[in-house]
């Protein structure tokens, strides 16, 4: 071989060292840019998923979310304790109730003198007790007199005389009067209970009988007595 034949191939060698260099060089920044490009492209896929999951609807969470529910149970609270009465005997309630003002001197002078003592009122007199009689009598009817039953049929002179008849013999023994008010009295239920009308009243029976009591007295008889009803012969008791 001519040395200019070897000095051609350390040339070419040379150039295909430099070339080779080169192209490691290459090789190396187009790695790296690719790597740098990967990484990019993994902080903007990172970004549109975040813009993804913002777009889906949704919103960040409240950090104050139980604000409104603690506040609604406070009043909640408040109202049930007011309901039961427990500011009633607390400052809270005086922010309620109207405070009274304070009275000045010429109230507090008012206010201690003790009000005037009502004028007593003349003492009524006490109504009197109404009097008090007792009797016993016999009743001789007469056709016509007031509740007189059909079964009467005498004259009102008849039953006159029967009346005196009957008044003769209570007052020769008035102890047997209940004994006259059976045989002659009208009266129903009479012979039972001996004509006697118990306790009463002034005013009780009418005006002529009460005169014709009045005008005796206690354990006597008394003369005939004409009412509405008929003839009377009437022993006071009382």
């Amino acid at each position: 071989m001519s040395k200019t034949s070897e000095k051609d191939r350390a040339k070419d060698d040379e150039d295909l060292d430099e070339a080779g260099s080169t192209d490691e060089g290459n090789d190396d920044g187009e790695e790296e840019e690719a790597k740098a490009t990967a990484v990019r492209g993994r902080g903007h896929g990172h970004a549109h998923d975040d813009d993804d999951a913002g777009d889906d609807g949704a919103e960040p969470e409240d950090p104050y979310w139980w604000a409104p529910h603690a506040v609604l149970s406070a009043l909640v609270l408040i109202g049930l304790l007011g309901f039961f009465g427990m500011f009633n005997k607390t400052p809270l309630a005086r922010l309620a109730a109207p405070v009274a003002p304070e009275p000045d001197e010429h109230e507090h002078a008012t206010a201690a003198a003790p009000p005037p003592a009502p004028t007593p009122r003349p003492a009524q007199s006490a109504q009197a007790p109404r009097e008090m009689f007792g009797a016993k009598h016999l009743l001789v009817m007469y056709k016509g007199s007031r509740r007189a039953p059909p079964t009467i049929e005498r004259t009102k002179d008849e039953a006159k005389a029967r009346a005196t008849e009957a008044m003769t013999k209570a007052k020769a023994d008035p102890s047997k009067f209940a004994d006259v008010v059976k045989e002659y009295s009208d009266e129903p239920g009479a012979d039972r209970r001996g004509g006697d009308l118990g306790k009463f009243p002034k005013g009780a029976m009418v005006p002529e009988f009460q005169a014709g009591l009045e005008k005796i007295k206690v354990g006597q008889v008394s003369d005939l007595v004409e009412t509405a009803f008929g003839y009377h012969v009437i022993l006071r008791t009382q």
